[in-house]
């Protein structure tokens, strides 16, 4: 017998929810409890499945996106004291290696480093588009916004949750389903 991978572990806490407590459940507030359990164990097991190559993919985003604002930075006629300070940073952080393990812990404390670095970078760039003179440098501070809301824009929303909240207060209220 071959020991079930987690995500199998997973699947078959969500098909006992389902096919065995569901039917269970006499309450509308017991139903949309264990429809609100299944969909966040939907999404556990996605991000288990998902979070080694979004994680790899993400760094290697990240390190663009840090390399466009350097190079958009060395374009400009003009720069100050904290963009060159700036440009050094990345400069550093650029000039090691790329991480070679898909641990997810090495891969979360890779991005960790690369996303601190992208906020520092927005800071600068956010001073920077009160002048006229750095214009050039808002394409990439776009597209790292971008790539923000690309990130945080995965997986399930709480709007779903949120749902179940309002159907709750609606009952509750007399308002039916």
């Amino acid at each position: 017998m071959v020991r079930p991978t987690g995500i199998e572990s997973l699947r078959g806490v969500q098909a006992a929810l389902m096919e065995v407590i569901a039917p269970e459940l006499q309450s509308a507030f017991a139903q949309d409890a264990a429809r609100t359990l299944q969909m966040m164990l939907e999404s556990l097991a996605n991000d288990w499945d998902t979070a080694a190559e979004n994680l790899h993919r993400d760094n290697r985003a990240l390190r663009d996106l840090l390399s466009q604002t350097r190079e958009a930075i060395g374009s400009l006629p003009q720069s100050n004291d904290r963009l060159v300070a700036l440009v050094k940073q990345i400069d550093s952080a650029l000039a090691g290696p790329a991480g070679e393990s898909l641990a997810i812990t090495h891969l979360s404390a890779e991005n960790e480093r690369w996303r601190e670095l992208v906020e520092r970078t927005l800071v600068e760039l956010e001073d920077a588009a009160l002048e006229a003179a750095f214009l050039p440098l808002m394409p990439v501070r776009k597209a790292i916004y971008a790539h923000l809301r690309e990130v945080a824009a995965r997986g399930w929303s709480f709007w779903d949750i949120m749902s179940f909240r309002e159907r709750m207060a609606r009952m509750r209220a007399g308002g039916g389903r």
